[in-house]
C-alpha cells in the first residue's frame, strides 16, 4: 500500500494493505490474461473482504460516536452498489475477453474510489480517533 494511505490506526491500515493487495491480484490477473474462474475468483475475493472491512468500520463507527457515520456509510453502499452492477456485468459476460476488459474496468474504479475514500474519508475518521484518544479495535 502507498505510503500516504496509511492513516496512523492499525487495524484500519491493515485492512486497507489487503484490499491494495486484493486490487494488485485483480490487475494482475487482468494483464496476465488470467482464465474466466481465476478473474472470477480474485473479483469475488475483493469483494467479499470490503464487505467484511465495512463491516468493520462501520461497527466501530458507530460504538465511538464518529459523527460522520452515516455519510461514511452511504459511501460504502455506493460503492457496494456499483462493484455489484459490474460484477453483474462480468457474470453475463459472454466472452473472456469481455471478462477481461470488466475486470480493467473494475481495477480503475477501485482505485480511484480507494485513493478518494482512504485520503478523505477514512483519514477524517482516523483524525478523529486520534484527537479523541480512541483506539481503533484490532
Amino acid at each position: 500500500m502507498p505510503e500516504q494511505f496509511r492513516l496512523g490506526c492499525p487495524s484500519i491500515d491493515t485492512q486497507h494493505e489487503l484490499i491494495f493487495a486484493m486490487y494488485h491480484e485483480l490487475l494482475r490477473s487482468q494483464q496476465q490474461g488470467e482464465d474466466s474462474y481465476e478473474l472470477e475468483f480474485v473479483f469475488l475475493s475483493l469483494n467479499s473482504y470490503a464487505g467484511t472491512h465495512f463491516r468493520h468500520e462501520e461497527e466501530f463507527m458507530r460504538s465511538c460516536g464518529f459523527p460522520g457515520t452515516e455519510s461514511h456509510i452511504r459511501e460504502h453502499r455506493s460503492l457496494a452498489l456499483q462493484v455489484g452492477q459490474l460484477r453483474g456485468r462480468f457474470v453475463l459476460a459472454g466472452s473472456l475477453e469481455e471478462k477481461r476488459a470488466i475486470a480493467g474496468e473494475v481495477a480503475v474504479f477501485l482505485l480511484g474510489w480507494l485513493e478518494h475514500h482512504i485520503s478523505v474519508v477514512d483519514r477524517e475518521l482516523c483524525d478523529y480517533l486520534l484527537e479523541h484518544h480512541i483506539q481503533s479495535p484490532e
